[in-house]
């Protein structure tokens, strides 16, 4: 699937990153998938919708993912759904987080919400 726009605000930024730069969103195989249809009653975030006809899962909004999320990979029964080539999602999600500084993003979030976070 292409990437697309974030198609909710509220999904625009991730930890003040434009969602749009960081290539992070589930592919499906369709040749695997079964069309339980898991994967698009589970997301929370509107990224799936469900092509009855066809009885097959369709990525819709790519860019509202949650990077890192692999719920819906874990989930399915059927290993259809994917976010990097082969076993190397933890590598890209790794490199995520170093190209776009986000520990220093993510230490700084701490400290600003640190009363709403305390323990």
């Amino acid at each position: 699937m292409d990437n697309q726009e974030v198609t909710d605000p509220k999904f625009a930024k991730y930890h003040g990153v434009d969602r749009n730069q960081i290539q992070w969103n589930p592919v499906i195989d369709e040749g695997k998938c079964i069309g339980c249809g898991l994967c698009v009653t589970t997301c929370g975030r509107s990224v799936y919708k469900f092509d009855f006809e066809n009885k097959k899962t369709r990525v819709v909004n790519p860019n509202n993912c949650l990077v890192a999320c692999q719920t819906c990979a874990n989930l399915c029964p059927s290993h259809a759904i994917n976010f990097a080539d082969g076993d190397r999602t933890r590598e890209k999600v790794q490199k995520i987080v170093k190209d776009f500084k986000l520990l220093q993003k993510v230490k700084k979030e701490l400290e600003e919400r640190k009363d709403s976070l305390k323990y």
